[in-house]
């Protein structure tokens, strides 16, 4: 009978203490969680210029190459598409869906470079070679290393049973960091 009563004291005491924890750190990571959005969407702006010149500077290869037949023809189709989602999505979208279409053009250009530099079609043209140029010279993404490291620390602060709970509640998802593989530098680089 003891033993009951010691229970029926200590459970309903135990519950309000593991109330009162779970309530506690779901008040302290909700703070944390915004700061380190913050920090990614701030990171996210200089980062979507960058691309936003970069892009540009891609859509002039782009028209340069869709007249030459072959396999270009088919990475510009696809790069084409790929631009097309970034402009619709660029500005007006969450930041992982911006970075989801920028990932998909950064690997449809280092395709497309690629390709351009084994087809003897282009490596004839200097239009084409000027356009891939001008690009190249701005293919560096400075503030993308920044960006990925406030990626890297947003995602720590979803990660743990109650933090990722809070972050799921309350729409905080994921964000996908950007693709900074280095477009491989054509043949037309420093030596045009």
């Amino acid at each position: 009978m003891h033993v009951l009563r010691v229970v029926r004291v200590l459970l309903p005491l135990l519950i309000v203490a593991a109330l009162v924890g779970a309530a506690s750190s779901v008040l302290s990571a909700r703070p944390d969680l915004q700061k380190a959005k913050r920090n990614v969407d701030a990171s996210w702006t200089s980062v979507s210029g960058q691309l936003d010149n970069r892009y540009v500077l891609l859509a002039k290869v782009d028209d340069n190459l869709r007249p030459v037949p072959g396999p270009m023809h088919a990475i510009v189709t696809d790069l084409d598409t790929a631009l097309a989602h970034w402009r619709a999505v660029h500005l007006h979208s969450s930041v992982a869906t911006q970075v989801n279409a920028a990932n998909d053009v950064e690997a449809l250009a280092r395709r497309l470079l690629l390709t351009e530099k084994t087809s003897p079609r282009v490596q004839g043209n200097a239009t084409i070679l000027n356009a891939i140029r001008d690009y190249d010279v701005v293919s560096s993404m400075t503030a993308a290393t920044a960006f990925n490291q406030r990626v890297v620390s947003y995602a720590r602060e979803r990660r743990g049973p109650v933090r990722a709970v809070v972050a799921r509640l309350v729409g905080d998802g994921e964000i996908p960091a950007l693709d900074t593989t280095p477009t491989p530098v054509s043949g037309t680089g420093a030596s045009a």
